[in-house]
């Protein structure tokens, strides 16, 4: 997965400089970030649907540089992201 231009403005409205784009880009990579929900993991398309395009995006940025993140979905839920395998 490759970050749109929209994602792009987004994240550098979150606070993001140009500079961490292509470190938060590796962390879409499906070997490096994994998810689960409830302690299940799930795929990353899964999460997109239950978190929307910018809590995905927001989750994932923080994951890129902490190692792990996680987000609130509508449902209630919580998604949660481990990028761990990013800083092997």
């Amino acid at each position: 997965m490759k970050l749109a231009k929209e994602d792009k403005a987004f994240l550098i409205s979150l606070g993001h400089d140009e500079c961490d784009l292509p470190q938060i880009e590796d962390a879409l990579h499906a070997s490096r970030t994994t998810y689960s929900l409830d302690g299940e993991p799930i795929t990353r398309a899964r999460a997109l649907q239950l978190l929307g395009r910018e809590s995905y995006l927001a989750g994932i940025s923080r994951s890129a540089f902490h190692f792990t993140a996680a987000q609130t979905a509508e449902n209630g839920k919580t998604v949660y992201f481990d990028s761990y395998k990013l800083f092997q």
